[in-house]
């Protein structure tokens, strides 16, 4: 399977889906779904996926550049549709779920992968627990999307699954630099340093200045819509390029620069321009890699999974994500049905997907089979699961509390 294929497969099934999207199916059968059944499908078939891909140096490389910039851009546009006004509004349950249902899922994570799992590297087990503990926003798209799902409830799962992923970031990089002796030598304090000082400082003077040129120019009339739509991905690789370059993270930085962006640009033209390419542009990115979860992942996994890959995985789709937020939630006035809401949507997929391939970019050979079995199992898992159950459990809330609306969102 080369870039050509994957490139005429991906855009076949953008069309064949979308022809489709509109109605029932579209409701219960998502597009996360369908690419990743037809990556695997391909796979299947013995068109170049698995381990066949795993041993091509182009693979690798495409791989590896996936990993990177697709993380890089992803951060950036999480980050810069982020409203921080709504990090304020409705008694900061946002802000609850981050602070407190994140590092509790994370902790509760490690506890009981290193009760299922003993005899595995302490490193190992941390990995796990940390790359399973963000939601993606990809997938969150469709109980955010649904009408019957009420705006407060809708916008809280919108800012979590936004933020979350980067606020695991340097705890991920940190267990991976120990994993590979980089934090082990003699500037260890120098490269931890440069993780979380010189990283969020470019993003700072890249992302500021970045948006400030672009509303200044935009103002002018200088800066066609197309262009400002543009300036999301090129944002995000020059924040990420610019903090490697002084020896600081790129992943992080992209992160902050995206921040920066509703501080400068706030609600103008620009905003809804990046808001328009997360939703269009950046949409292919997530297809595309949802696709090659299916044919490149996936038969990695598949022959390591076992019974006990099984338990976990439910246990971090259910308790592990579910006490956690629902004790981050006490006293916050929700009801119990909104408060389950919050805590059962927390779907996991391109986020756990790149931070397993920076993983095993970073590794190479020494990456635990156990964290490929299980991170892959619970994305796959996760993929149907909450996509087939968002739309019935949306319309059940809105019959039981009469909260949300009839008509679809403008």
């Amino acid at each position: 399977m080369d870039a050509y294929e994957v490139l005429v497969a991906v855009s076949a099934l953008i069309i064949a889906y979308g022809l489709v999207s509109g109605g029932w199916i579209g409701e219960y059968v998502t597009a996360p779904m369908i690419f990743t059944v037809a990556g695997a499908g391909m796979a299947a078939l013995g068109l170049g996926g698995g381990e066949r891909a795993a041993e091509s140096e182009i693979i690798n490389e495409a791989m590896r550049l996936l990993a990177e910039f697709g993380l890089a851009i992803l951060l950036f546009t999480d980050a810069a549709r982020i409203n921080p006004s709504h990090l304020r509004r409705d008694d900061r349950l946002p802000a609850r779920m981050l602070l407190v249902g994140l590092p509790g899922a994370a902790l509760l994570g490690f506890g009981l992968a290193f009760f299922l799992f003993p005899g595995e590297a302490w490193w190992g087990l941390a990995l796990i627990a940390l790359i399973l503990a963000p939601t993606d926003a990809a997938l969150a798209q469709s109980p955010i999307a649904n009408p019957c799902m009420p705006e407060r409830i809708s916008q809280t799962l919108n800012v979590e699954s936004g933020l979350n992923d980067g606020l695991v970031l340097p705890p991920i990089l940190i267990v991976l630099g120990v994993a590979v002796g980089e934090f082990q030598t003699s500037g260890a304090a120098a490269t931890l340093a440069g993780h979380l000082i010189l990283g969020p400082l470019a993003g700072v003077v890249i992302g500021y200045g970045g948006g400030w040129l672009i509303r200044h120019a935009v103002r002018a009339g200088r800066m066609t819509p197309l262009f400002q739509r543009l300036s999301a991905p090129a944002l995000a690789v020059i924040a990420y390029a610019g903090a490697e370059g002084i020896s600081g993270n790129g992943f992080i930085a992209a992160f902050v620069a995206g921040l920066m962006v509703p501080l400068t640009l706030h609600r103008d033209k620009p905003a809804q321009r990046l808001e328009e390419f997360a939703e269009a542009e950046a949409s292919i990115l997530t297809s595309a890699l949802f696709f090659l979860f299916g044919a490149l992942i996936l038969p990695l996994g598949v022959p390591l999974w076992d019974m006990t890959d099984l338990l976990y995985a439910v246990l971090s789709l259910t308790l592990i994500r579910m006490l956690p937020v629902a004790l981050s939630l006490l006293g916050a006035g929700l009801g119990a049905g909104a408060a389950a809401l919050l805590a059962w949507f927390g779907p996991r997929g391109i986020a756990s997907v790149l931070y397993l391939l920076l993983v095993m970019q970073s590794l190479g050979g020494d990456t635990p089979g156990r964290l490929l079995s299980v991170v892959s199992l619970t994305v796959l898992i996760s993929i149907f699961v909450h996509g087939i159950s968002a739309a019935p459990l949306a319309t059940l809330y809105f019959r039981i509390s009469g909260q949300g609306e009839r008509e679809p969102r403008g």
